[in-house]
């Protein structure tokens, strides 16, 4: 590489990690203040329906999202997502203060949307750019920093509410967006074949001719979001009850996500570099499902269902999601060509990851009575289910290596 190549990495490496920096610091405060009004005007058993209505625009935002990836570019599909989000979620409080409170729904969408189109364009982004020896390389780093955005963005979300109340969470979060959308929109000097303004093919035509190992890819990812959700379900039964006003429950949060991220951030520096070189990807794959097993026993092993265990058991989940999953998934695009990395990850990471979620949330919404107990035999079955669909995903990557 010579010193002008080595400079434009550098230079992108930076504008990527500032973009996920940026947009990291931002969901803790979107997402305590958009929980924390939803919760003032429903309760947990609507929460179900707001997800899967979150879901459902997200797909349709999706659909629209890769048209114009074709035509606009990844850098200017990034910054017009960034506007239209603050819109929506600025419109959404006003509604809310307007005393329109089907608002709480479209916030809380808007909130789910926002921060899987604008991580996981920015992370496909890197996963085109990089070779894999780079991506193995720079991946946990910039994990990371993305992370410490998660933490600051947790504290502040604690320190905003205490001093400004909910509201004043989202105004604060518009700035950041913006500003990850700048530092991303840097990346336009490194033209990616298929990336940029003006270029036919999409992110799904991309990935013709590994259908299969991508859609085995994407049954993981499904799997591994039921598991989340079911997780995160049994936090939210057992939080609304226990914590009951707008700012307590906003604070709360600030802090909940900052553990989550502090986690995280302690997977990508201190386990991934010790466990990445010294076991191979399929047996890290299997060890996150037989984890979450142990974890989901543990903790209805011990008795009482208080809040923090709940929360404790969600927050590792969490925690290995953003980090050692994460990480690890990335790495299985590498037998694919460039712009079907870029595909892959759009269709796994944008559509995949956020049906399945519809799905889950809209079969529990179907349920008459939910209990904790009852959430946790459906775990079980799932992670059985992930352990299955990681053998075959395998056995797929070596038909594709041989090619």
């Amino acid at each position: 590489m010579d010193s002008q190549s080595q400079s434009n990495f550098k230079k992108i490496t930076f504008f990527i990690s500032l973009s996920l920096f940026f947009i990291l610091l931002s969901y803790p405060l979107v997402r305590s203040a958009s929980t924390a009004l939803f919760y003032e005007h429903y309760s947990a058993n609507d929460y179900s329906y707001a997800t899967f209505i979150g879901v459902v625009a997200l797909m349709v935002l999706i659909f629209m999202s890769n048209k114009l990836q074709g035509r606009i570019g990844a850098q200017h599909l990034y910054f017009l997502t960034s506007l239209l989000s603050i819109f929506t979620l600025a419109g959404s409080l006003w509604g809310l203060q307007m005393n329109f409170k089907p608002a709480a729904y479209i916030l809380f969408a808007t909130k789910e949307a926002y921060i899987v189109l604008l991580v996981h364009s920015c992370l496909a982004y890197a996963n085109a750019y990089y070779s894999l020896i780079n991506l193995k390389k720079f991946i946990g780093p910039i994990g990371a920093i993305g992370s410490i955005g998660g933490i600051l963005g947790g504290q502040l979300t604690t320190w905003i509410v205490a001093s400004f109340g909910t509201n004043a969470l989202l105004w604060t979060s518009f700035s950041f967006i913006i500003i990850s959308a700048a530092f991303f929109y840097g990346t336009r000097s490194e033209s990616i074949k298929g990336l940029k303004s003006g270029h036919s093919i999409t992110p799904l035509q991309a990935i013709r001719g590994v259908r299969k190992y991508i859609l085995l890819i994407g049954a993981v990812v499904a799997l591994s979001q039921f598991v989340i959700y079911l997780a995160d379900l049994q936090f939210n039964i057992v939080f609304e009850k226990t914590v009951t006003t707008k700012d307590a429950r906003a604070s709360y949060l600030g802090n909940f996500y900052t553990i989550i991220n502090t986690i995280s951030l302690v997977i990508q520096f201190v386990v991934m570099p010790i466990l990445l070189p010294r076991l191979s990807l399929r047996n890290i794959f299997i060890f996150i499902p037989a984890f979450y097993m142990i974890l989901v026993i543990s903790g209805f092993g011990i008795p009482g269902g208080a809040l923090s265990i709940i929360a404790a058991v969600f927050i590792i989940m969490k925690g290995v999601d953003y980090s050692l999953f994460a990480a690890t998934k990335d790495v299985m695009y590498h037998p694919l060509l460039s712009l079907q990395k870029y595909g892959a990850k759009y269709i796994t990471d944008m559509f995949v990851y956020r049906t399945s979620k519809a799905l889950i949330a809209f079969a529990v919404a179907q349920i008459t009575i939910i209990n904790v107990g009852a959430l946790a035999s459906l775990q079980f079955v799932f992670l059985a289910l992930w352990i299955v669909a990681i053998i075959y995903l395998f056995e797929e990557q070596k038909k594709i290596k041989k090619e």
